[in-house]
């Protein structure tokens, strides 16, 4: 959080993600790191698309880790929509051969299902999950900011100011995600390819996830698992021009093969070595010590 992202909130940093990465960083630190020393935090506009983060936040951090340490390459510890920063950077034209190690967790490979709804409803108009989801309380305290500070057409609002939204949308190596049902016709798929609503970004970038191996960058994948975690959109046909472009969001089918928020087939979508927690999007980061503590010994 920065005054970039909402004015007055100050300087960058964690705001009320705090609770949740600051226990990481501090983790972190009891392997043995030190803040502004060997270990650097990346903040970064994610209202903006994911290639901007990539190259003016992101690549300037590398820099700066490379100069204090004196190392010509660092390792790239990534949550959630981070993942994607990372890989926009590691598989980019700006690349310049400073990453060893690339570690992953939770990230949407493959996108993320709500975020049609966040992208195209502006809303995710279904009943609370029973345990607490972090991602969803946030995306809704922000959309609701976004509305009230630009008092216009709130898909119009969010299409201006929080682009990057729509690069962890779901992408063509998803599948097929939306169930239309129409009344007095059978329920069925929407096709990816005739959606109005697609994720080009995310879909040329796996187009290209092999360069990740070509140019030599070891890829962990950490991905939580047996949370409730929305595999489909249940949607009928819009009556609004600019709302649900492919659907209005009406409900949801669930796997527990997720981490509540990024279905684990989407997080593997990258070859890599793979490994599996049981906890929610938030949980697996403390979850996932050990394999940290191993991988950084390498």
């Amino acid at each position: 959080m920065s005054d970039v992202i909402i004015p007055g909130t100050g300087s960058w940093g964690f705001g009320l993600a705090g609770m949740v990465y600051e226990p990481f960083v501090l983790m972190l630190e009891t392997m043995g790191y030190r803040r502004n020393h060997n270990l650097f935090v990346c903040f970064y506009d994610w209202s903006q698309r994911i290639e901007h983060s990539a190259s003016h936040y992101l690549k300037k951090t590398i820099e700066q880790a490379k100069q204090v340490t004196g190392s010509d390459k660092v390792n790239l510890i990534s949550h959630s929509m981070g993942g994607l920063v990372t890989r926009a950077y590691v598989q980019g034209k700006e690349y310049k051969d400073d990453v060893d190690q690339l570690i992953i967790l939770c990230t949407p490979n493959a996108g993320s299902p709500p975020n049609y709804s966040y992208w195209t409803g502006g809303e995710l108009p279904l009943n609370a999950p029973t345990q607490f989801n972090f991602v969803h309380f946030y995306m809704k305290m922000y959309l609701a900011y976004l509305s009230k500070r630009y008092k216009s057409n709130k898909i119009e609002v969010i299409h201006n100011h929080f682009k990057g939204l729509q690069d962890i949308m779901p992408c063509g190596d998803y599948g097929n995600y939306l169930i239309m049902n129409e009344k007095g016709c059978s329920r069925m798929f929407v096709d990816y390819p005739d959606m109005k609503a697609q994720n080009p970004w995310l879909d040329q970038l796996n187009a290209e996830r092999d360069i990740i191996q070509e140019r030599n960058i070891n890829v962990t994948l950490i991905a939580g698992t047996d949370e409730e975690t929305i595999r489909y959109l249940e949607v009928v046909p819009s009556q609004s021009i600019i709302q649900w472009s492919d659907g209005k969001v009406t409900g949801a089918a669930y796997t527990n093969l997720g981490d509540g928020d990024a279905a684990m087939d989407s997080v593997f979508l990258l070859d890599g070595d793979q490994h599996t927690l049981n906890g929610t999007h938030i949980e697996t980061l403390y979850k996932s010590e050990s394999i940290l503590r191993s991988k950084l010994r390498q």
